[in-house]
């Protein structure tokens, strides 16, 4: 797919960067026809947790029987990942003929009202969404939520995951300066479902809330759930909402934090239910199920154990760091890490540190221009904590190698560059099954 001319252009607008604002891709898409204006839809912000929430409830409907479409970022491996209709993949062909579309409404404008990459494809998606005549369309923001591109959407239900510190550059350096931007996609009177947050964070989505007349629902208070049971191989836990209780509902996906987002996942479905949506309990359990989310604490090898996941801000290097603890008392991991050097790398190495877990890092060079030099990171380490064993193997490449040739644990973690430059290299001996897909 990266060798055709048309993914090479789409490609070269990465190189505008990321600009905030909805002027482009409401322009971008006037010449589409207004696609997003033609299904109903349901937006996905927040920090982290959004693209196993997306994931998961786009898997809902299409288990209920919707032809849905599923709109995430960023990609591990192709672009293609990113846009999905019941868990398959725009194809090469169907994609490139987007593009050209695209460069065609293009070829007027100067150089410099060229779209990001991300304002491309997103209007893209969108059209091809409608081409295809999905029933609905969950879509995953991109960054932020207020001036984000995908928040052009007239969604009647919004989902707000947890919101943690990332992107502070384009957010803002509080809880509530970010929340101020997640929570601004919500629109007039519809419904929002919220994630337990931060009381600064909550008392922004609360304002929010009341300010567009739209009904919130809260984890914690509106709903709730219990874990009765956890292993390397997944969770079990119940659902209890005003008008829904579920048990036993099974999911592949590890870590207390996934019970949390698979919460939004069913009150979603629930809300979605008093929409119009006929969603049997047989959907949600299935679709809970069946969904699988690759970089997200996937374990690659048992024995020893190699976990993968894409934690790349504080927290959700705490929330790795909590699920190792939970599953694995008693071992120690060495970690292969690549960081882009404007996330809070000196954070999320200090919690490896005092967390008593760690043998050692390789550190190693994300696929990125934003990639941070692994010398600055062993440094780092080198100073806060000497004697730990530290190497830098710069090529990712030559990095697995080196990992595969130990007999320790590891955690492979930083980036979700690294973690898709990885992926794909480790598929065969992977223990998590369907490694490239993202149902």
């Amino acid at each position: 797919m990266k060798s055709q001319p048309e993914i090479e252009f789409l490609n070269t607008l990465n190189d505008f960067g990321i600009k905030l604002g909805l002027d482009k891709i409401r322009y971008l898409l006037k010449h589409f026809g207004n696609p997003h204006l033609s299904y109903p839809s349901v937006l996905i912000a927040g920090t982290n947790g959004k693209g196993s929430v997306a994931s998961t409830l786009a898997n809902i409907l299409t288990r209920g029987g919707y032809k849905t479409g599923l709109y995430t970022s960023p990609h591990l491996i192709s672009i293609g990942e990113r846009i999905r209709i019941d868990g398959i993949e725009i194809s090469e062909q169907e994609l490139s003929f987007k593009i050209k579309q695209l460069q065609r409404i293009l070829t007027d404008q100067p150089y410099h009202l060229y779209p990001t990459f991300f304002e491309a494809l997103t209007a893209i998606a969108f059209s091809y969404f409608l081409d295809k005549k999905i029933d609905v369309l969950v879509c995953e923001v991109g960054m932020g939520g207020r001036f984000d591109a995908t928040n052009v959407l007239s969604s009647s239900l919004e989902v707000i995951t947890r919101i943690g510190c990332d992107h502070m550059q384009y957010l803002g350096n509080t809880y509530e300066e970010i929340a101020n931007e997640k929570a601004g996609i919500i629109k007039e009177g519809t419904s929002v479902v919220s994630a337990r947050q931060r009381v600064p964070a909550m008392e922004v989505i609360r304002r929010k809330a009341r300010e567009k007349r739209a009904k919130l629902y809260c984890e914690g208070e509106d709903f709730i759930t219990r874990r009765t049971s956890f292993s390397p191989e997944g969770q079990v836990f119940n659902f209890y909402g005003k008008n829904t209780a579920l048990h036993n509902i099974k999911t592949p996906l590890k870590g207390r934090y996934q019970i949390g987002n698979m919460s939004l996942a069913v009150q979603s479905a629930s809300l979605l239910k008093g929409m119009g949506f006929v969603l049997p309990s047989e959907a949600i359990y299935k679709g809970i199920e069946t969904t699988f989310w690759p970089c997200r604490f996937q374990i690659l090898q048992k024995t020893p154990v190699v976990v993968i996941d894409g934690a790349h801000n504080p927290d959700g290097m705490k929330t790795l760091l909590d699920t190792i603890g939970e599953l694995y008392p008693d071992k120690k991991f060495s970690f292969l890490m690549g960081v882009l050097r404007d996330k809070d790398w000196k954070k999320m190495l200090s919690l490896i540190l005092s967390s008593r877990k760690v043998e050692g890092f390789v550190f190693t060079t994300p696929d990125s221009e934003r990639a941070l030099s692994p010398d600055v990171l062993a440094e780092f380490v080198l100073k806060k904590q000497k004697g730990c064993s530290v190497k830098v193997i710069k090529n990712p490449s030559q990095a697995l190698r080196y990992v595969k040739g130990t007999k320790g644990n590891w955690c492979i973690c930083g980036s979700l560059y690294l973690c898709g430059g990885i992926i794909g290299k480790y598929a065969v001996n992977c223990v998590d099954s369907k490694v490239s897909s993202r149902e």
